[in-house]
């Protein structure tokens, strides 16, 4: 009889942790399901012309700022080369810190690994600082919310300094 009890206990046991496995799988795979996928660096990077330094945008790409597209130009780098340029095509947005999948890497040990957000939005060309240690500055402020941007500002990641353009 207790042969019997055991056996029963095992069993018990086992369906108890098949459904255990089969609900963290089926929640994981529903955040996944639910999470937008990250754009690619060449939905939103734009190719610099290594003779010109200029930056192609691609067809249809005007933003809202006297029809150019709104470009980060990096002016002090540590890691990035002076004149690279990020352009920002209305719509697209882009990460910038420290971690490798990040889409403006910037390997500086005062920068997070996600350290803050630009976005292009109708509004204009918007960062914002996502909690990072040594936070984001515009002009040599430091931003506490989202900002709108203007032609001529300098954004500084740790000790990456950016110029924003429009071209």
């Amino acid at each position: 009889m207790l042969q019997i009890v055991l056996l029963a206990g095992k069993f018990a046991f086992l369906i108890i942790l098949y459904l255990f496995i089969y609900r963290v799988v089926r929640s994981s795979t529903r955040e996944l399901r639910l999470a937008a996928p990250a754009p690619t660096k060449q939905q939103w990077a734009e190719t610099t012309s290594q003779s010109t330094g200029q930056v192609v945008a691609p067809p249809g790409a005007l933003a809202s700022a006297g029809g150019g597209v709104w470009t980060m130009v990096v002016e002090k780098s540590p890691t990035l080369t002076t004149g690279e340029a990020f352009a920002f095509p209305p719509g697209t947005h882009a990460l910038a810190g420290r971690s490798p999948d990040m889409d403006i890497q910037l390997d500086d040990t005062f920068v997070s690994s996600k350290h803050a957000l630009f976005e292009s939005t109708p509004e204009g060309l918007v960062v914002e600082d996502l909690r990072s240690t040594n936070g984001t500055q515009v002009n040599g402020s430091d931003i506490d919310n989202a900002m709108v941007l203007d032609v001529g500002d300098r954004v500084e990641v740790g000790d990456t300094v950016f110029l924003v353009e429009v071209r």
